[in-house]
């Protein structure tokens, strides 16, 4: 509970002898107070390609439809590959032939019937025979596109009859369940931040709350920023989260329950670290204290203090340990009687 003093005209008043000086002052209450980092982000496909092909050609199929899905295996676009086909049937009549010479020739050399140079010549003749047709087999499976995964297809850039090389954009597909969230955090938070965490976030225009759970943490710091990258997964079973959306997110990095909590400017630092005044017996008296959390307006002290202190909050510069001091009515005080602020932001 925060009360008032009557202002600086009343403090040198009482400094003057006519009593003991008016302070405002705080009742430390424990409270549930969440260390919460608030960023910013992006959401990102799970896995997303450019289709392109790797042979240049005329489109003879398009297998998918434009804005739907497709399964992993699914062939999206077929180029024509009636040449390489013409060439692969030639090569098998010269793998057979070559085969079958080299069978003659290894029956003639078990009976000494020729030379080992002759055998190995016709094996070399198969072998490279049997390569041109891998070759070829090669060139005519990359005529065929295929869904590396499944997901959700682009919109098509390109129509059947259409010519492609391998530097013309196709479509695009995006494996959209789950979707990632990309972030980055302060440094100082890293050790606090792990695989497995939950986070919550929001988009713009959207008012519901989605979770995900963080993934994977860049074991490197960012050396321009001073920011460790974290990615999570979030579930999209319905497809409603899209890529490329900008996201509010929050990190609950822990939460303390009874929480001690003064305004920062009741702080007082000094050579040997940070006191808080007390008011005990009518007196004022120091007590040298720890910190931990800060928010904007208030800082969390962990010890050196306990719940039902009277930490004076006014004229800690005119103060001394010692002096006679009261706490001023609290309809002295103008504000609202406290102030709750649980939502720490980044320092």
């Amino acid at each position: 509970m925060l009360t008032a003093c009557g202002g600086g005209e009343d403090s040198g008043a009482q400094r003057g002898g006519y009593g003991p000086m008016q302070v405002r002052v705080q009742v430390l209450q424990p409270r549930v107070l969440e260390n919460i980092i608030r960023t910013t982000g992006s959401l990102l496909a799970n896995e997303a390609i450019e289709v392109r092909s790797e042979t240049s050609g005329r489109v003879t199929l398009i297998g998918f439809k434009e804005g739907g899905t497709v399964t992993k295996g699914q062939i999206l676009v077929r180029i024509n590959d009636d040449d390489l086909q013409a060439q692969l049937r030639k090569t098998e009549l010269a793998v057979q032939l070559a085969s079958d010479d080299e069978g003659r020739k290894k029956q003639l050399l078990e009976v000494s019937g020729i030379s080992q140079q002759a055998y190995d010549d016709a094996r070399i003749k198969l072998q490279s025979a049997e390569a041109d047709r891998a070759n070829l087999q090669a060139l005519i499976a990359k005529t065929v596109i295929k869904a590396p995964f499944s997901g959700k297809i682009g919109l098509r850039q390109v129509s059947e009859g259409g010519y492609v090389s391998p530097n013309t954009l196709i479509t695009d597909l995006q494996q959209v369940s789950p979707i990632k969230v990309d972030f980055s955090i302060p440094e100082r938070y890293g050790r606090e931040i792990a695989v497995g965490k939950t986070i919550t976030f929001t988009l713009d225009g959207d008012t519901a709350n989605y979770s995900a759970e963080v993934y994977a943490v860049d074991p490197a710091v960012d050396p321009v920023s001073r920011t460790i990258g974290v990615r999570a997964h979030a579930p999209n079973k319905d497809g409603s989260l899209r890529p490329g959306s900008f996201a509010h997110i929050i990190v609950e990095l822990s939460k303390a329950p009874s929480a001690l909590m003064i305004p920062t400017e009741a702080l007082v630092p000094d050579i040997k670290g940070q006191k808080v005044l007390l008011i005990k017996g009518g007196k004022a008296a120091a007590a040298r204290v720890h910190t931990g959390i800060r928010t904007d307006k208030e800082v969390q002290l962990v010890d050196g203090v306990q719940a039902g202190d009277t930490v004076i909050t006014t004229g800690l510069l005119q103060l001394r340990e010692g002096m006679e001091v009261k706490a001023a009515p609290p309809e002295a005080n103008g504000v609202s009687m406290e102030e709750d602020s649980s939502a720490v932001e980044p320092e």
